[in-house]
């Protein structure tokens, strides 16, 4: 494997950072996205927190992936890059930069689409907490939510969104973002949960559908 990322790193498609001591990532650079044609942000830096950050929102997609195909439903997503590219688009550095930081609370961690078996279409807007943020923020957002939820769908949105999810796994954001949402017209279509167990504790062979890695782990089976 690190062979092939050096031979990558060579061709310039990806970039190595340190991030922490002993700690490093590689990061997708522009030649690589203009070379597979995907229509997505590059990363400039990386820190512990986004990569951390990025690292649970892969889990996430993963385990809707298992848990829909397990249900016999359709799952899809988009990621935060990528609709940021869709709301940002082309332009210089600087100029996109000004963009992102006007938007950036109104670009969600993820938009995740549940279709189940009658064709409908859930557009959920997702996010991701790890550490809890001022309150004042929080009520920023909330105003969003609300208009998000009330509209078919926001100029400056690429989508309507039926609904909102946090995923935290601290007490103190649930209880703010339980609270914040009581003011609003459409508390009913925000809701927080935990990060599901099997990601925390990687117990992925509970939620795998049958045949994806072989077969599922019979009564008998331990960690």
């Amino acid at each position: 494997m690190y062979r092939r990322l050096r031979k990558l790193e060579g061709k310039k498609y990806v970039r190595h950072e340190q991030i922490a001591h002993k700690v490093g990532v590689y990061l997708g650079t522009i030649d690589a996205r203009n070379l597979t044609n995907v229509h997505v942000t590059v990363p400039t830096k990386a820190s512990v927190y986004t990569m951390q950050h990025n690292l649970l929102l892969n889990d996430l997609v993963l385990f809707y992936e298992f848990q829909a195909e397990n249900q016999g439903v359709q799952f899809t997503y988009r990621t935060e890059r990528e609709i940021r590219h869709s709301m940002i688009g082309e332009g210089d550095n600087q100029s996109k930069l000004k963009a992102y930081n006007a938007s950036r609370e109104r670009i969600p961690d993820a938009v995740f689409f549940f279709k189940n078996a009658e064709g409908v279409v859930t557009t959920t807007w997702v996010e991701l907490e790890l550490n809890k943020k001022e309150r004042k923020r929080y009520d920023e957002k909330f105003k969003l939510f609300e208009e998000l939820l009330s509209s078919k769908r926001l100029d400056d949105q690429p989508y309507s969104y039926d609904q909102v999810i946090y995923f935290a796994d601290d007490v103190k954001i649930h209880n703010v973002v339980n609270d914040a949402k009581r003011r609003l017209v459409n508390a009913d279509k925000i809701s927080i949960r935990k990060i599901p167990s099997v990601i925390i504790h990687e117990r992925w062979e509970e939620v795998m559908p049958s045949g994806s890695n072989g077969e599922r782990p019979g009564p008998d089976a331990t960690d």
